[in-house]
């Protein structure tokens, strides 16, 4: 049996409305091995598998045990034979060309593609998602900002320390197997360092940060070849509402880890999205075990603090633990250097938000629908030729 160039990996959860529409497009518009590790309460119909595999690219399987997210990737992973992989939520799609890339990173034997940095090239955001600001302004639109699609070396250990220095903000730059490519070589050379590709509570940017740490030659490609979905069950949607923040055990994302779960005391103790990022990430930088990486704990209380006020008692908690090992003027620094810091970041959120908008494609009723207009906009990716001396290259990130 011939070895798939790509494997699209969707690790999946109650969520088959997105699932569905994803799946058809995904088999429609590529070539690719699509795998699916499903831990929703039902499995997808017999008719609906039916329809959907009778290429027999698409491994499917549905797991009826209560699955951590760590766990649910592990085990799409585990499912995926492809030479490149790319990990996707079941309520994204994979954008035009991104089989030309993985042709491309192939035969210029490079080991990561990543496509945006710290700002989505695109993000669609399903019907039914609200902005506490926008009400459902976002809702059947996608969103394309401007792109050059040139490629160029990545800088690995900066892209960690830019990430580091700013937790919560995401993944950056850093290689990565979710909405990034990945080669089997790189994945199987971290599990056998490491043990596993994913841990933490947010595998994305766990595994980034370890696979960024064990490449060889990643590259950075501005071109759309992934789109990010946000629907109203998804945390980019929730994130849109500004409904994101709970009790750290009051979500069924942590609830799911069970008592294996340690929580890092100098991590404030609620959910969030700032919080999650962070515990995940050190947890990644620890497990590296160089002394010279870590996440900016200042900046992630004054994020925290500006963020989530409500939870003001569990950050002052963490501060006072963080203080066993670290200095008060150390804290006050950093939080006012990190002060100067936010306030740069929303400006230039503002900025990008109000004065160079995005182009928008309204009326579209699925993520395939999506693909479809952002196909037809897009120019078809041009490829570049990578020289020897560019591997491994020291050029900033």
């Amino acid at each position: 049996m011939i070895q798939p160039l790509l494997s699209i990996i969707i690790p999946s959860c109650n969520r088959h409305e997105y699932l569905v529409p994803v799946l058809r497009t995904l088999l429609d518009e590529t070539c690719a091995q699509i795998v699916v590790s499903d831990n929703s309460m039902q499995s997808l119909s017999v008719e609906i598998l039916e329809n959907l595999g009778a290429d027999g690219r698409m491994v499917y399987q549905h797991h009826t045990q209560k699955l951590s997210v760590v766990e649910n990737f592990e085990r799409a992973l585990g499912l995926a034979t492809g030479r490149y992989l790319i990990f996707i939520g079941d309520d994204d799609c994979v954008g035009p060309c991104i089989e030309d890339i993985a042709r491309w990173a192939l035969e210029e034997h490079i080991d990561a593609v990543v496509s945006y940095q710290d700002r989505f090239i695109v993000n669609y955001f399903w019907p039914g998602v609200t902005s506490k600001y926008f009400g459902d302004g976002y809702a059947g639109k996608l969103f394309v900002a401007k792109y050059s699609g040139e490629a160029r070396p990545l800088n690995n250990r900066l892209a960690i320390l830019k990430s580091a220095r700013r937790p919560g903000h995401g993944l950056g730059s850093m290689a990565r197997a979710y909405h990034g490519i990945v080669s089997r070589e790189l994945v199987e050379r971290v599990v056998t360092r490491y043990g596993s590709l994913f841990g933490g509570v947010s595998p994305d940017i766990y595994s980034a940060t370890l696979l960024t740490y064990e490449s060889q030659s990643a590259y950075i490609v501005d071109f759309p070849f992934v789109i990010p979905g946000a629907s109203a069950k998804s945390t980019a949607g929730e994130g849109a509402a500004r409904d994101d923040t709970d009790r750290l055990y009051g979500r069924d994302h942590i609830q799911r880890f069970g008592e294996a779960l340690l929580w890092d005391e100098r991590i404030p103790a609620f959910y969030s999205p700032i919080t999650v990022w962070a515990f995940s990430q050190q947890q990644a930088l620890d497990r590296l075990g160089d002394s010279s990486l870590s996440i900016d704990f200042p900046r992630l209380y004054l994020r925290c603090a500006l963020h989530s006020y409500a939870h003001r008692l569990a950050v002052i908690a963490s501060i006072r633990h963080w203080l066993k090992t670290a200095s008060g003027f150390r804290l006050i620094l950093g939080m006012l250097t990190a002060f100067g810091a936010e306030v740069i970041s929303q400006f230039r959120r503002v900025w990008y938000r109000f004065i160079t908008p995005p182009r928008a494609f309204t009326d579209l009723s699925t993520v395939g629908d999506a693909h479809i207009a952002l196909k037809h906009y897009c120019e078809p990716w041009r490829r570049v030729e990578v020289s020897s001396s560019q591997i491994n290259s020291p050029s900033s990130s």
